[in-house]
């Protein structure tokens, strides 16, 4: 079937738009690359992501740990491309962290593509320079984090959506799908923010109804499909041939995504087998009434943006992360629907533009979507907010195509519409500005080159045509820069490892609470390659004792341990095989004491560590201390770093090392 708009390609631009895109590309790679070595730092996922790397069992199964006994907390596709990595090169901070700088590259040039195929290569390197540099986006591909791969999903399944419209093919409508099933492996419901999206703009661009309506319920049906299949197969898979599953107190894979990582962040106790619901969680109603309350409750802060408020996403620390172009993006909104939605009267809107507009409604539905998402439910940590990162890349992209379009309009009033979305953009930075705490030595050139930039575009929007040729072109490029040289200028700070976020919290600057102006910014030493974990001290210690006393001889465990925080950093380290009850929350029953009991009395485990404060009723305690067994030592260590999620995590101050043979 002929297209019903000819699809732009980049190779087909000339040279010097491909070269400009090479360009954002590479210096977005350079960024991420910076302190590739110094990005990992979450010894819990790193952990699994070696044991992933060791076991094609514990891969297919998304287990914590080399004996595939528990899974991760989550769905595991985001460590399958870590893992692979791992795999490939060996065991290293980079190695975990580069399939995210991948991912990211694909990312940008994603959004180029879209933005190409909407309003031409300028459109498309503002859409690509816009993603490169979101501060979120430099900072969270360049760690191991979940957030990559689901950004980078979403952006791609977008793409094939906007092929699908333009060509009237159900393959790439098919291929859209099929890329937010993999975005839900990755992050799970929140991949589903794009759905209503591509949803509506479905109906928008497709003219025949019936057709429209097979189209949305294709895209929605086989999405669900994708995204619930290997979860699907685990179920089927018998209980004793797979690893439990962390985050359900009844071994129930759907309670995990579902309930865990899904309802009980709006409602804990919504969903029965879940972690949460187990908590004696006072039911939906209050939950509900709970939420409500917070949102119409002062701004949070210090509380890192896990409260749900109204005025989160404007507040410290996500707005710094992605809030810059907020008004650009508005102003994408409302020109895009302002020139789109207008039709010749007695006539349907033509192909070509009612694909256009379907983007603009896309992206507009997307960011609405998540931004509402993120109000009424907790962000754990800055990175969930990179599912704005590209809607807003996207209509920022679209609000100065259309300015720079209005720039050659005869009325003077539509000449100065962009000069004014970056006015008004310049006033909403005055205030960010004070809330970033940006360096002078970024501060300064950024707003002497955003000031020269409005200045030219104004010049240009008042003279109109009596311009000169040279001033008229230049205008539109000097916007451009203008729109972006604060993201720019904030995304530049990762070149000093302090200002670098950590694959527990990807930010970009000073922390909301304590940071000052005065904070030295200094550009460290190159770090992409690199970065292999060591044992502390006291785990080296540990270790050694288990190692001799039998403890991992002949293919045999390590230790059992009742805590992440023991066995991360060991498996992170050596990839030994350790057993690990509890799973993140502590409260999962991987091992019920009989379970212990049975694998002592066999032989196949012997050594047990239990960490300081373990309560009552925990199996590893009640077997390590019971008849037959004896302390060889006690080792006291601070514990692993914590992903500052606002869940309650496996934590550890000491261990005792117990023998029971």
């Amino acid at each position: 079937m002929t297209p019903a708009v000819p699809l732009a390609r980049w190779w087909r631009e000339p040279w010097w738009a491909r070269l400009s895109l090479v360009f954002i590309v590479a210096v977005f790679v350079v960024l991420t690359c910076w302190n590739l070595s110094r990005g990992g730092d979450f010894s819990f996922y790193e952990a699994a992501a070696r044991s992933m790397s060791q076991s094609w069992r514990a891969l297919f199964f998304g287990a914590f740990d080399p004996a595939a006994t528990v899974t991760l907390d989550k769905l595991s596709g985001f460590a399958v491309p870590q893992a692979l990595s791992i795999r490939v090169f060996g065991m290293s901070v980079s190695a975990i962290a580069l399939p995210q700088v991948i991912e990211g590259v694909i990312t940008v040039v994603a959004c180029a593509v879209i933005a190409l195929r909407w309003g031409g290569r300028g459109a498309g390197l503002v859409a690509a320079a816009a993603a490169a540099s979101t501060p979120i986006f430099v900072s969270m591909f360049a760690h191991p984090m979940e957030d990559g791969l689901l950004t980078m999903s979403l952006a791609v399944a977008v793409v094939w959506w906007q092929r699908a419209m333009l060509t009237a093919r159900w393959g790439p409508l098919l291929m859209a799908a099929l890329f937010v099933g993999i975005g839900f492996q990755a992050k799970m419901m929140s991949a589903w923010f794009v759905l209503p999206a591509l949803i509506v703009a479905t109906l928008v661009a497709v003219p025949d109804r019936r057709r429209a309506l097979a189209r949305a319920g294709a895209v929605t049906g086989v999405s669900v499909v994708v995204s619930v299949a290997w979860m699907v197969v685990f179920a089927l898979v018998p209980a004793g041939s797979r690893p439990y599953v962390d985050g359900s107190t009844d071994d129930d894979i759907f309670a995990m995504v579902f309930g865990y990582d899904g309802l009980d962040r709006l409602a804990p106790g919504a969903y029965p087998g879940s972690v949460g619901s187990s908590g004696g969680a006072g039911g939906v109603g209050s939950t509900l009434a709970s939420v409500v309350h917070a949102l119409l409750s002062p701004a949070s802060t210090g509380q890192h943006g896990s409260l749900p408020t109204l005025s989160k996403l404007v507040e410290l620390p996500l707005v710094t992360q992605t809030g810059w172009l907020y008004p650009a993006a508005l102003a994408g909104i409302v020109l895009g629907l302002w020139r789109y939605a207008r039709r010749p009267r007695g006539r349907a809107l033509p192909s070509a533009r009612r694909v256009r507009f379907a983007l603009v409604v896309a992206a507009t539905v997307w960011l609405a979507t998540a931004a509402a998402v993120l109000t009424v439910t907790r962000v754990p940590h800055t990175a969930y907010v990179a599912s704005l990162g590209v809607p807003m890349a996207l209509l920022t992209a679209i609000a100065w195509r259309e300015g720079a379009r209005l720039l050659r309009a005869r009325n003077v009033a539509l000449r100065l519409v962009l000069p004014a979305v970056v006015l008004v953009q310049a006033g909403w930075w005055a205030w960010l500005i004070a809330q970033a705490l940006l360096p002078s030595v970024l501060l300064i050139p950024a707003i002497v080159v955003g000031a020269a930039g409005v200045l030219i575009g104004f010049i240009a929007a008042l003279r109109g045509r009596s311009a000169p040729r040279s001033l008229r072109r230049a205008a539109p490029l000097a916007l451009a820069i203008a729109l972006l040289c604060l993201p720019v200028a904030t995304s530049l700070q990762v070149l000093d490892d302090a200002r670098d976020g950590s694959g527990g919290d990807a930010y970009v600057g000073v922390t909301a609470v304590g940071g000052n102006r005065d904070e030295v910014f200094t550009v460290s030493t190159p770090a992409p390659w690199g970065g292999h974990p060591s044992l502390t001290p006291a785990l080296a210690q540990l270790v050694s004792l288990a190692e001799k006393h039998g403890g991992g001889a002949e293919g045999t465990p390590l230790f059992v341990t009742d805590s992440w925080a023991i066995s991360a950093q060991i498996i992170d380290a050596t990839g030994a095989r350790v057993l690990t009850d509890g799973g993140y929350s502590g409260h999962v029953p991987v091992f019920t004491a009989d379970q212990l009991a049975q694998m002592v009395s066999t032989g196949r485990v012997h050594l047990f560590a239990v960490a300081y404060g373990a309560p009552e009723g925990d199996p590893v305690r009640e077997v390590a201390t019971g008849p037959g067994c004896r302390a060889l030592t006690t080792v006291t260590f601070a514990p692993a770093k914590e992903a500052g999620d606002g869940r309650p995590a496996s934590k550890a101050t000491g261990v005792t090392l117990y023998d029971c043979r």
